[in-house]
């Protein structure tokens, strides 16, 4: 009998070992919000990207689009050169490597060592890194290096969320520069082609 009363017990706690599959939703819970803090806006119309929004990446594409396009608009382009695109790539791997400060203030440098590869980076650079600070009215580098160096020393929550949707915007604008360079590469191979038939 005393067998069978412990057998009953060992039956009874079964069940209280039942709510762990109770715990996990609530840590499932409590994981966006852990995330929200470091997250911010990815709005194009608001500049300081700060709120607890988690960002989007459809809105992100899009803006970063709209940068591109707006940087063709501005030079005339239809399409874009090597050159463009590489000063494109160069501002993520700065971007990543030395942040944002360092991306404006190489725009405000007076060094004539770097001529060619200045004369074809600062146009991508300055027009992209001017909408992303200020979207609507996109500043020159003078005031964009002035803006950004009073984001870093007085708002240092801003500026690295302004950071780290640079990064993000980085990875888009790649993409779409590169589905907006030339295709010299086709023409080149197709003209033989065309001869040899």
């Amino acid at each position: 009998m005393g067998n069978k009363k412990g057998k009953k017990q060992k039956t009874y706690q079964f069940p209280s070992s039942q709510p762990s599959p109770a715990k996990t939703p609530a840590m499932a819970q409590n994981t966006p919000t852990t995330e929200n803090p470091s997250s911010f806006s990815s709005n194009s119309s608001n500049p300081s990207p700060s709120s607890g929004q988690r960002v989007q990446p459809e809105q992100m594409s899009l803006t970063a689009h709209a940068h591109i396009q707006t940087y063709l608009n501005e030079t005339g382009k239809s399409k874009l050169n090597k050159d463009d695109v590489t000063a494109v790539l160069r501002l993520a791997q700065h971007l990543r490597v030395f942040g944002l400060l360092s991306a404006v203030g190489y725009l405000n440098q007076s060094n004539a060592q770097e001529g060619k590869v200045r004369e074809r980076t600062e146009p991508v650079w300055k027009s992209l890194l001017g909408q992303l600070i200020e979207p609507n009215n996109p500043p020159n580098a003078k005031n964009l290096m002035t803006n950004v160096v009073e984001m870093a020393s007085q708002k240092p929550s801003e500026y690295m969320a302004a950071w780290r949707k640079s990064l993000i915007l980085a990875n888009h604008w790649n993409f779409w520069a590169r589905a907006y360079q030339e295709e010299e590469k086709c023409k080149k191979t197709a003209t033989p082609t065309a001869e040899s038939n």
